[in-house]
C-alpha cells in the first residue's frame, strides 16, 4: 500500500503517520497536490484504495475513524 500525503509540511506528513497509526510501507508527500487528480482525490481526508497493480480502485472514502479503517481493511483484501 501507497500513502499519498500531502501535509503542510514533511515534519506534519511524519506526525500524521505516527498520530494515526497508519502503517503502509511507503508514503509519497506531495506538497504540490498534482498527484491527486489522477485518483480522483479532491479534498483533504480523501483516500482510494488500489490494486496492487494498479487496475482497479476502490470509491473515495472519508476521513480516518474506526469505520473508515474497517473498510479500508475490508478493500485490501478484496482488491
Amino acid at each position: 500500500m501507497i500513502g499519498l500525503g500531502t501535509q503542510d509540511d514533511f515534519a506534519h506528513a511524519r506526525d500524521f503517520l505516527a498520530d494515526t497509526g497508519v502503517q503502509t510501507p511507503t508514503m509519497l508527500w506531495d506538497p504540490s497536490r498534482s498527484t491527486w487528480p489522477a485518483f480522483g482525490v479532491r479534498a483533504n481526508s480523501q483516500m482510494i484504495v488500489m490494486s496492487p497493480d494498479l487496475d482497479q480502485g476502490s470509491n473515495l472514502i472519508y476521513g480516518f475513524d474506526r469505520s473508515q479503517q474497517d473498510a479500508i481493511l475490508t478493500l485490501v483484501d478484496s482488491l
